[in-house]
Formats: C-alpha cells, structure tokens, sequence
C-alpha cells in the first residue's frame, strides 16, 4: 500500500486528479491510501502529523500555495515524494528549490500521470525506507519504522505491523537477506524483529513495546544482546 495525497482547491479538478491517481496505481496492482484535500491549510496539517510518502500538490492556490507548503517540507526535512500540477508553466522554475520529485501539467494531466504514478512505484520499491511485498490483494510497501516483525509461517511470511498484519510467500532468509543493514535481527528461527520495537529481553524471549513476547533461539542470544547494545549508543 501506498500513502498519497492531493490537493487542488478546486473541487472538480480535486476529484478528477484523485480518481484518476487512484487509478493508475490500481493499475500497477498498487493500493492508494489517497488523502484529498481542497483546503490547503488542512492538507498541511495532514502533512505535520501523518507525511504521505507522495504529495500530489497544486502550485498556484490562494491563501497558502504550493510552494508555501513545498518550502515547510523542505525546511522540516519530511520525506515525501514531491509532484507539483500546475497550469502555469513559469512557475515550474521557480519551484527547483524544493526538490520536485515530478511535474505534472494540467493540461497534459492525462498524457503525463500513467508515467510519473510508474516511477513513483519504482522510487518507492526501490527505497531504503520501505519493504515491499505482493499478496493476492497487490503490492504493499510498508515503512520500515511501522514493522514490528516477521514470523515464519511454512512457505509463507507473517508481517507483522504497527497497524496490521499481512501474508505472503517468502522465506524468513530470504526477508533477513533483504534487511541487512537496516535495524532488524533474527532473534530465533523462525523471527526477525525490528529493534526500535523492542521494549526488553528477558531470559528466553524477547518484549516489543506492544507487549507481545516472542521467544529468543539459544542460539541466537548473544548475538541479539550484541545487536540491542550497538542500536542503544
């Protein structure tokens, strides 16, 4: 799944981008998680709390524009994928300060979005910041920081989440082999954690702050002491 939001003070123009966003990632078998806003103040308030992973964002609206808000991710260092849709096309120029990841005009918006919502998904899969996964359902990329950890499960994988929990093929070597680096550990066989979710370790098993309990391989205990004290300086 993917976060995105839009915003246009337009209502028509708001709801035609929107569906047709929506869309396109459906066809790329992506879920949109999709945010519309006509009110600018309120999509800056979506941003502070809850940072879409791609903010698809008029330049040109009255009371607080695009680049007012372009400059408040900027300043704030908030990671989301940046596409500015405008019907001005000098104002593209000016925007170059802010990162842009895209552009889009609205009078190609049709011609130009299948492309831009493409590489969205690639930027996204391809993301250190992100795993991504396919089930029946699509393609899902979940922010690392939101998992809690992977459970092995025959020839399938549980995710674990902050907000759910997700099936799909795979092998827990496989998933350990793709974080390497990153700040996950396999605690026991058939586990791998997410240290910033762990709360303590205790003899045999390890507490995530969720207060589940899952158990540490004899095996594996001195390597996830060593693990906790390195992600703790």
């Amino acid at each position: 799944m993917i976060t995105a939001a839009v915003c246009d003070d337009e209502e028509s123009i708001l709801t035609y981008m929107s569906e047709k966003i929506r869309s396109e990632f459906g066809s790329l078998n992506v879920e949109a998680d999709l945010f519309s806003a006509s009110d600018p103040f309120l999509l800056l308030e979506k941003v502070k709390t809850e940072p879409p992973e791609v903010l698809f964002l008029d330049i040109d609206m009255p009371k607080l524009g695009g680049m007012e808000i372009a400059r408040y991710i900027t300043e704030n260092d908030i990671r989301t994928l940046l596409v500015f849709v405008t019907s001005h096309d000098a104002l593209v120029y000016k925007s170059f300060q802010y990162r842009p990841f895209a552009f889009v005009r609205k009078s190609c918006f049709d011609d130009e979005i299948g492309d831009v919502v493409q590489r969205i998904k690639a930027e996204l899969q391809k993301s250190g910041d992100s795993f991504s996964f396919k089930t029946g359902s699509g393609l899902f990329c979940i922010k690392l920081c939101e998992i809690m950890y992977f459970e092995s499960d025959g020839n399938y994988i549980e995710l674990h989440s902050t907000n759910d929990t997700y099936k799909f093929r795979g092998t827990i070597a496989s998933v350990e082999s793709e974080l390497t680096g990153k700040s996950f550990i396999r605690i026991h066989k058939g586990f791998i954690v997410n240290l910033r979710h762990v709360f303590a370790l205790h003899g045999d098993d390890l507490e995530l702050d969720s207060g589940e309990r899952l158990p540490v391989g004899r095996s594996n205990k001195d390597n996830v002491k060593r693990a906790l004290m390195r992600y703790m300086r």
